[in-house]
């Protein structure tokens, strides 16, 4: 009697479907490729054979029942059922709850767009292993089109989101395997959550795209050259090294602890938001640095009546309120941005940038990593409506208030009108002692989008605001406590004198201006000559000569076209709303699978109307264009002055 060799028993045939999905799984996710290797056995979940020959398979469940995740006649059919009704060609990304043996994921493969993603969430390794051992799946996961969810990790689900937000903002479809999600519910509950979540911050992100990019985009151009003359952040890159950085926000909770920032210049770099540097300037603290980004003139209110011998220094984005440049009366350093780098090639600045933040509290929280800072400690920053507040008392918009304030109105009463007004869009989350507090829906996508910030930071993150919403990634710490532990020590002696501002570039900036002027009258032109064309090509589909003649035109144009297209996409900045449909049209396109003339006929139609966008969007910038040129030319002309006297 022979006995098997058991040194064997792990090694697979070279067409073992496992090998298969594994290696195409070590291309698309290693990590989880690894964790699948190296699970202990006790092996696969058992499989058995259905009806219709396709396997099927039987689980435990927490009570010690054994259900089936799939039919035992027709698990195909059954995922059919499943998906049907579904209006695929109007989505671009599935959530699925649940794996199974991927019957439900392998049709909505096959019958979505073929641009659409599937993020599956099964936290069971086991049970993919299983799928991956019984079912060929290779072309699904060489696609690089299946995103894997085992954790239930909110920072690891928002980071791994974000690069997909213009799919997601076309088109979501959750699908759900009930019997595979019935085995973890708690984990998938968690998961609907933060994907609800996340849908809101993309919600709130896109709108300010969408709405804020012309509004942007004419800022930057408007103070070019401040943006030239002023210096960039390479000089204040990792000047406070390892030492403690508080940032300063106007939240409601300030009003408990700011007493304790008096006296802290010299041992922690102290970063104000635009909206408390009046509060601390008064309280006689001079912080380091001073972040704005807002375009809105409401912002001139926080640095009016500022002492002239201000040493903080303004860091700003280039959208920044123009007027706030010449009122800080301290330095002033602007970011680097792509677009007013773009107006400017030609000198070929490349000033530093830093990440793209919601509000003046990430500008600040972005600086401190920029200048080495660790820990980096919060104060006043709640996220939401402590105490029925939405701003620390004490602020500028009191001030906005101050006309209406009677015995009738007192500024409490302001608060809570500021805070009620915004109710349709108001929510509960838990404060930092899990109790439940209000935020809304803006406040709720900046708090997500710190909380992915501090999972990728090197930093220490401290909460000290001792208020506010609860935020991931952040230590809970009294403000007291941080000081003591953190700040014990002077900060490193460095040269705090920024360089001179060099109004002498204002000349070379006007010429790279009127050489934008040029490149957008000759982007309107060309897009004045292909519009005729590509109506000609609507209205005379039928006539393939007449279509393929009008279509050589459109080449010609296109080429004279892709010469200017680094100014081209500084023009379509005045119309991302229109670039937006474009590529949610375009996904509908690939969705709906059309062929020959109907196909064509959409992507004329699509295409006609982004050229007439491109022809309103260069007028705008010419306009914008010719205006930045002679408010250039009056800069040159009053600083001439100011160096004659």
């Amino acid at each position: 009697m022979t006995q098997s060799d058991l040194s064997q028993r792990f090694i697979l045939p070279p067409d073992s479907v496992f090998l298969a999905n594994l290696a195409a799984l070590w291309q698309s996710d290693p990590t989880l490729a690894e964790l699948i290797e190296s699970l202990d056995d006790p092996g696969p979940y058992p499989v058995h054979i259905s009806k219709s020959g396709l396997p099927t398979l039987s689980l435990p469940t927490s009570d010690g029942r054994i259900i089936f995740l799939h039919s035992r006649h027709d698990p195909r059919d059954e995922a059919a059922t499943l998906i049907e009704g579904l209006e695929l060609e109007k989505k671009t990304t599935f959530y699925i709850h649940g794996l199974g043996l991927a019957y439900h994921l392998e049709l909505l493969f096959d019958r979505a767009s073929n641009e659409a993603i599937f993020c599956v969430f099964e936290p069971d390794l086991r049970l993919i292993r299983t799928a991956l051992e019984n079912r060929e799946l290779s072309r699904l996961l060489t696609s690089h089109r299946i995103h894997w969810f085992h954790r239930a990790d909110k920072a690891e689900l928002f980071s791994r989101l974000t690069p997909h937000t213009a799919l997601i903002s076309v088109g979501i479809e959750s699908v759900s395997l009930a019997s595979a999600v019935s085995r973890e519910p708690k984990f998938h509950q968690q998961i609907t959550v933060w994907l609800d979540e996340f849908a809101a911050f993309v919600r709130t992100n896109m709108n300010t795209l969408l709405g804020n990019s012309s509004r942007t985009a004419r800022n930057i151009a408007r103070n070019i050259g401040w943006y030239a003359a002023t210096p960039g952040l390479a000089r204040l890159r990792e000047r406070y090294r390892n030492s403690a950085a508080i940032i300063v926000s106007a939240g409601p909770s300030l009003r408990k602890n700011k007493h304790l920032l008096a006296g802290l210049e010299q041992n922690a770099a102290l970063i104000a938001v635009q909206t408390t540097l009046q509060p601390l300037l008064e309280m006689g603290v001079q912080p380091q640095f001073v972040t704005s980004l807002d375009y809105h003139e409401i912002c001139t209110r926080f640095f009016e009546n500022l002492p002239r011998n201000l040493r903080t220094e303004l860091i700003a984005e280039p959208k920044a309120a123009s007027a706030i440049f010449s009122m800080i009366g301290g330095p002033v350093t602007l970011i680097g941005n792509d677009f007013a780098e773009g107006l400017l090639r030609e000198m070929n600045l490349q000033k530093p940038a830093l990440p793209s933040g919601a509000t003046v509290a990430h500008l600040a929280f972005y600086l401190a990593e920029c200048l080495g800072c660790n820990p980096i400690i919060f104060v006043g920053q709640d996220l939401g409506f402590s105490d029925g507040l939405c701003y620390t008392p004490g602020t500028s918009y009191e001030d906005v208030w101050r006309p209406e304030i009677s015995r009738f109105c007192s500024v409490e009463m302001k608060q809570w009108e500021h805070i009620v007004r915004d109710k349709a869009i108001l929510r509960q989350i838990p404060d930092q002692n899990g109790h439940p507090m209000y935020t809304e829906e803006r406040l709720f996508a900046y708090l997500n989008q710190f909380e992915r910030d501090f999972a990728k930071s090197k930093a220490r993150i401290i909460d000290a605001t001792e208020g506010g919403a609860r935020k991931r990634g952040a230590e809970i710490m009294p403000l007291s406590r941080a000081i003591a532990e953190f700040c014990a020590s002077p900060l490193p002696q460095v040269d705090l004198d920024p360089p001179a501002l060099r109004w002498e570039l204002l000349d070379q900036c006007r010429t790279c201006i009127d050489q934008r002027l040029e490149e957008a009258r000759e982007i309107k032109n060309i897009s004045e000559e292909t519009l005729p064309l590509l109506e000609e090509i609507h209205d005379h589909l039928d006539n393939q000569p007449r279509v393929n003649r009008a279509i050589g035109k459109i080449d010609r144009l296109r080429a004279r076209m892709e010469k200017l297209g680094r100014t081209y996409e500084l023009v379509m900045q005045f119309t991302q709303t229109t670039e937006m449909k474009k590529f949610e049209e375009d996904r509908r396109l690939v969705a709906l699978r059309l062929e020959g003339t109907d196909k064509q006929r959409h992507q004329v139609r699509r295409d006609i109307e982004n050229v007439r966008a491109v022809i309103a969007a260069a007028t705008d910038f010419q306009e914008l264009m010719h205006e930045v040129s002679e408010n250039l030319s009056r800069m040159e002309q009053i600083m001439a002055v100011k160096e004659a006297a």
